[in-house]
């Protein structure tokens, strides 16, 4: 394996934007600058306001820069869910939102001139597993009651070697050689094809956004973390690099790291694994996701013109399970028994929040003026475009139809489905008899081991690079004190309840945590 980054932040230019510049008032200063904040930002400053988005790293480098980039109204079995769960309204709602915001990308890169390597193609929701049949059979019962194009089909090219239809003969074989005469196993599958759907390259994407906001009173800053928020009657947002001034804010973090209505706590953050790599078969013109093992598929083009097949799985709530770099080994052994494989050349993870009713969160919290939206589980694309609809109608206090359904303020009454935190925990620094505890384990501590130990009762968390450099941190979340789990693909310290991440050194890069670690050697 070669780069351990997506494709798209490796053939696209890196615009660069200056840090913030301390004191500027705007009329609505958006935290985060990955897809939900460019696109609500370039939407708010058409409408005539003064934005300034504010980025801790660089715009579309994270999450944004980590996606598949499939542009669909549906990525999984959703749609019968939505109708048991909350009835024909609400699902006749969200269909119509996300294909308002689908149209509307579309909208944006021909009125704009956007070459983002747009294409419109198919997409196939399947499994070659005949025991999944009724959940597609259900699946397309609902979306036709909704009235979705798409069709419900028996044979297409599998992204792989094999017809859809090869597998179904193959699985009636089966069913007549081992004379089964259960009716349910008789069943063949069948895949749902959603016509007209989309990919792109989300970096290229969000570049000709960004380049149209600046100016005229608006702006990005990037390498500016946000560390506080102070409300009032004017906001001020507290970076690393200067203060912010703003009527309105909105935090677009992914994990939001200013959070009135405590919606992490209905939220779970999913890791999931991604491989570019080059195949000898010829991929089809389609996007693909099979429902059983979760898989998606999909190809794009490097900058010599050669397809480069985009494949994955693998996905687990943060912080749990196994080695993580184990789902790698598992996501590389399954695309070597699907493909013949001539190269892996990109390897990376990409984190996103699911909530608890399977909707977005999108709209203005409890607090008046501080808006938010995430919870897209891993299906981010089209919901960010519908965030800054939504949000852009909300500012401008135009009522929004979609809006209620959204609203952060819905888990009011709701339970939590997080565990509650040590939120204490002893932050002070080591004694005498502390330090000489730890040195012994630090002699003990291999090259790339990372491990977590208990000294009087305080987690600490050690790990030694390749260098023998060694580093001691506290071992819970700054965010609410859970405990961190090691990450050892990425090489993070990751909490399992509500998805920050830190990397190696203590440094937080990933909310809702703001503060970094305590360095108990520094």
């Amino acid at each position: 394996m070669k780069k351990h980054y997506s494709i798209w932040l490796d053939n696209e230019e890196n615009i660069k934007f200056p840090n913030v510049k301390d004191g500027i008032k705007v009329d609505v200063a958006i935290i985060g600058g990955g897809i939900v904040g460019i696109t609500a930002g370039l939407m708010l400053k058409k409408k005539g306001f003064k934005v300034a988005i504010i980025e801790s790293k660089r715009i579309c480098s994270d999450v944004t820069g980590s996606t598949t980039a499939k542009l669909t109204i549906s990525s999984n079995l959703i749609y019968n869910q939505l109708l048991s769960n909350f009835g024909i309204e609400t699902a006749l709602k969200f269909k119509d939102s996300n294909i308002l915001a689908f149209n509307r990308i579309s909208k944006i890169i021909n009125e704009n001139k956007i070459d983002c390597d747009y294409k419109k193609l198919p997409l196939y929701i399947y499994s070659t597993d005949k025991n999944n049949f009724k959940d597609i059979e259900k699946e397309y019962d609902a979306i036709k009651k909704l009235n979705i194009d798409a069709d419900l089909i028996d044979d297409f090219q599998l992204p792989y070697e094999k017809s859809f239809k090869e597998i179904n003969e193959q699985n009636k074989t089966t069913i007549i050689k081992n004379n089964i005469s259960d009716s349910d196993n008789k069943i063949i599958n069948k895949a749902i094809r959603y016509n007209k759907q989309a990919q792109f390259h989300p970096k290229k994407y969000c570049n000709g956004l960004a380049k149209l906001i600046s100016g005229n009173g608006s702006y990005i800053f990037e390498k500016s973390k946000a560390i506080n928020i102070e409300e009032g009657k004017t906001n001020k947002i507290i970076t690393e690099k200067g203060n912010i001034f703003c009527d309105d804010i909105i935090i677009a973090t992914n994990s939001p790291i200013y959070d009135p209505n405590s919606t992490v706590s209905y939220m779970n953050p999913i890791k999931s694994y991604m491989l570019g790599v080059y195949v000898k078969e010829k991929i089809p013109e389609a996007m693909f996701v099979d429902i059983n093992p979760f898989h998606t598929y999909r190809k794009t083009q490097n900058n010599n013109n050669k397809d480069l097949l985009i494949i994955a799985g693998e996905h687990h709530i943060t912080g749990h399970g196994e080695d993580t770099n184990e789902h790698y080994k598992k996501l590389i052994e399954f695309t070597k028994k699907k493909f013949n494989i001539e190269s892996i050349e990109y390897f990376w993870s990409d984190q996103d929040n699911r909530t608890a009713d399977g909707l977005p969160v999108i709209g203005e919290t409890s607090q008046k003026g501080i808006y938010l939206a995430t919870g897209f589980s891993s299906w981010g694309l089209v919901k960010a475009t519908l965030a800054g609809i939504i949000l852009k109608d909300l500012i401008s206090n135009k009522e929004n139809e979609y809006a209620k359904i959204f609203s952060p303020n819905r888990f009011k009454k709701e339970k939590s489905i997080k565990k509650k935190c040590m939120s204490n925990f002893n932050k002070k620094d080591l004694n005498q008899e502390e330090l000489k505890l730890l040195n012994e384990e630090l002699l003990n501590l291999k090259k790339d081991e990372a491990k977590i130990i208990k000294i009087n009762n305080r987690r600490i968390s050690l790990y030694k690079d390749l260098k023998s450099n060694t580093f001691v941190l506290q071992a819970n979340c700054t965010h609410f004190g859970c405990p961190l789990s090691w990450n050892s693909a990425e090489k993070t310290w990751d909490c399992p309840q509500h998805g920050s991440i830190f990397d190696y050194k203590g440094n937080s890069i990933h909310g809702p945590a703001i503060k970094d670690l305590k360095d108990y050697l520094n």
